[in-house]
C-alpha cells in the first residue's frame, strides 16, 4: 500500500484521490514540534481509511464518523490505537512515508476497532479495565508483528495485507479466553451485533432478499465492527470521495460475499442480514482493483477473488467457531494474496500498479500508456517504409 512518489505529479493531481500535498507538505514537519499533532491526525484517519485502501484523510474522517455513530468505545479504542501505533512505529523505525500514509498504522486500528467490538458478545460483561489493559498489550504486540512480517514477505514483493491485525486479534482474543472464560450467548460470527432473537431451528424461513441486499450495504461496517445502516452509510461514503470506482467494486465484492453466504447458509439466515459474509469478499474486490493494473482480466479476477474470499469463509468457519475465535479478515488475505502473487510469476496475466495513488489515475495512466505505445510503434515502423521505398 505504501505510494512510492517517483515523478513529480501534477498540481491538481496532489488534491485528488490520496491527497498527496497533504502528506508531502507534512513530511517536511519535525515531530518535535507543534507539527506533531496535525501529522498524528492526517496518519491516524489516513490509515482508517487505508484498512480499505483509501489512502485519504477526509475518507478517514467520514469512516471515524461513522464509528463513533455505530459504537462510541470502537471509536475511542480507533484512536488510542492510532496513538500507540504512531509510537511505536516510530520506536520501530518505520520509514515516515509509511507512518505518514497510515500503512503501518491501520492493523493496530484493527485490533483496537474489531476486539472491543466483540469482547461483550463472546465474553457475555461489559469492557471493563482488565480489557483495556490487554488490549493496550495487543495493540503494541501489533506494532511488532507489523514490522516482522513486513520483511519477511519483502523478498516475494507481496504487502502483509491485514495479516498482523489477524494475529495479534487471535491472540488476544485466546488470552482472555484464558483470564475470563467465555459466558457470552450471542454466536461467534454474531457478535458486532444485535443479539439474534430468532430460533436456529426454524429451518423453513425463506430468504428475504431485501435484507440480504441490506447485508451489501451493512457490510462496509462490519469492516470496522459497527454493522449499523447510519455507520455503513458514512463509511461508503468515505470510500466514495476517495474513489467512485473502487467503491464499485468494494460494492460488487459485497454482492458477491453476500449472496454466497445467503445460498450456503441455513435459516434464519442473521449473519447475512448483517454483512458478515459480505466485508470478506468487498475487500478482495477493492483490493484487486487497487493493487493491480485495470484491465478487463483484472475485473475477472475480481471477481474470482471475491468468490474465492466467500468459498474460504464457508470452509473455515466451522473451524474457527471451534477454536473460538472470529473469522477476522482471514478469507480476504488467503484470496487476495494468491490472486497477488499471480502477478510476480513469469508473464503474469496482471501487472502492478507502479505507483498507487487512486484507481481513477491508474485508468488513465494505463489508457495512457497504451496509446503511447501505440504511436511510438507506428513512428518506429515509418522510418524502415521509407528506406524501403528508397531502395525500390
Amino acid at each position: 500500500m505504501n505510494n512510492r512518489r517517483q515523478e513529480k505529479r501534477p498540481a491538481w493531481l496532489g488534491w485528488m484521490g490520496d491527497m498527496a500535498t497533504i502528506t508531502e507538505f507534512l513530511l517536511a514537519k519535525p515531530w518535535k514540534s507543534p507539527w506533531a499533532v496535525p501529522k498524528t491526525i492526517n496518519s491516524i484517519v489516513r490509515a482508517i481509511g487505508i484498512v480499505g485502501f483509501a489512502n485519504n484523510p477526509l475518507t478517514g474522517v467520514l469512516i471515524l464518523a461513522g464509528i463513533f455513530v455505530g459504537n462510541v468505545d470502537v471509536g475511542c479504542a480507533c484512536l488510542l490505537a492510532g496513538v500507540i501505533a504512531i509510537i511505536f512505529s516510530k520506536a520501530l523505525n518505520q520509514p515516515e512515508q509509511l507512518i505518514s500514509d497510515g500503512v503501518v498504522v491501520f492493523n493496530t486500528i484493527l485490533v483496537g476497532c474489531i476486539s472491543v467490538a466483540v469482547f461483550p458478545g463472546i465474553f457475555g460483561r461489559p469492557i471493563d479495565s482488565i480489557f483495556w489493559i490487554y488490549l493496550v498489550v495487543a495493540l503494541i504486540i501489533t506494532t511488532y508483528v507489523d514490522k516482522g512480517l513486513g520483511a519477511l514477505m519483502a523478498p516475494s514483493s507481496l504487502p502483509p495485507l491485514s495479516i498482523p491485525f489477524n494475529i495479534a486479534a487471535a491472540l488476544l482474543l485466546l488470552t482472555l479466553h484464558s483470564v475470563v472464560g467465555q459466558s457470552g450467548s450471542d454466536s461467534l460470527e454474531n457478535v458486532t451485533s444485535p443479539t439474534n432473537l430468532t430460533s436456529h431451528t426454524n429451518s423453513t424461513e425463506k430468504i428475504d432478499w431485501l435484507k440480504v441486499m441490506e447485508g451489501t450495504l451493512l457490510a462496509a461496517g462490519q469492516i470496522y465492527g459497527v454493522g449499523t445502516i447510519d455507520s455503513s452509510i458514512l463509511i461508503y461514503l468515505g470510500f466514495l470521495v476517495y474513489s467512485p470506482l473502487l467503491t464499485v467494486f468494494f460494492f460488487m465484492g459485497s454482492v458477491i460475499g453476500t449472496v454466497t453466504g445467503a445460498l450456503v447458509s441455513t435459516a434464519p439466515y442473521t449473519n447475512v442480514y448483517l454483512g458478515l459474509w459480505g466485508y470478506n469478499a468487498m475487500l478482495t474486490a477493492g483490493g484487486i482493483s487497487y493493487f493491480l493494473v485495470p484491465t478487463p482480466g483484472v475485473v475477472l479476477a475480481s471477481v474470482v477473488g471475491a468468490t474465492m474470499a466467500a468459498g474460504v469463509q464457508v470452509a473455515t468457519m466451522h473451524i474457527f467457531r471451534v477454536v473460538t475465535v472470529k473469522v477476522l479478515s482471514y478469507p480476504f488475505n488467503v484470496a487476495m494474496l494468491i490472486i497477488l502473487a499471480i502477478s510476480t510469476t513469469k508473464n503474469p496475466p496482471f501487472t502492478w500498479v507502479a505507483e498507487k495513488t487512486f484507481p481513477e489515475h491508474h485508468v488513465f495512466l494505463h489508457i495512457f500508456s497504451h496509446r503511447k505505445q501505440q504511436t511510438d510503434g507506428v513512428s518506429s515502423q515509418e522510418p524502415e517504409e521509407l528506406l524501403q521505398i528508397n531502395h525500390k
